[in-house]
């Protein structure tokens, strides 16, 4: 991986954690690799912690917590100017219906014009930021052959 930061999503953080996800031999490699060019926006965060600990339990979480503490990966925080642009993508598009999480990790990624790693396709591919298209780590026929 060249040092090109980019702006992690909750899909691959769940996929990196579970071994038995389809999309796990794609997820972890990436995530290991970008290490601390991977951007983990605290809604993120959040997000992740809360699946995880119902999904695969308080272990699971605590892990991703402790690499994201021992600076494995950055963090960032959603800004109120960040955050009032989340909300207006989010009202943007309210026929999808995207959730602060979605709409924040846009936001971010609008302003600090970086790519974003996320499996969730049809909601980035649904969306605009103001100016060109998002820039996906993975596409989706990259994405369809990984999980088969």
């Amino acid at each position: 991986m060249d040092r090109l930061s980019v702006l992690a999503d909750t899909g691959p953080l769940l996929s990196a954690a579970y071994r038995s996800d389809p999309a796990h031999d794609l997820a972890w490699p990436l995530i290991a690799a970008l290490r601390r060019n991977l951007i983990v926006l605290d809604s993120v965060l959040v997000e992740a912690d809360h699946l995880l600990r119902r999904r695969l339990g308080p272990h699971a979480a605590r892990s991703l917590l402790a690499s994201v503490i021992a600076g494995e990966h950055s963090v960032a925080f959603l800004s109120p100017g960040l955050l009032r642009r989340a909300t207006e993508i989010d009202a943007q598009y309210a026929d999808l219906d995207l959730g602060l999480v979605d709409a924040s990790v846009m936001a971010y990624a609008e302003r600090h014009e970086l790519p974003i790693l996320t499996f969730d396709f049809a909601d980035f591919r649904a969306t605009r930021p103001a100016h060109g298209h998002w820039r996906l780590l993975v596409d989706e026929a990259r994405y369809a052959a990984a999980v088969g």
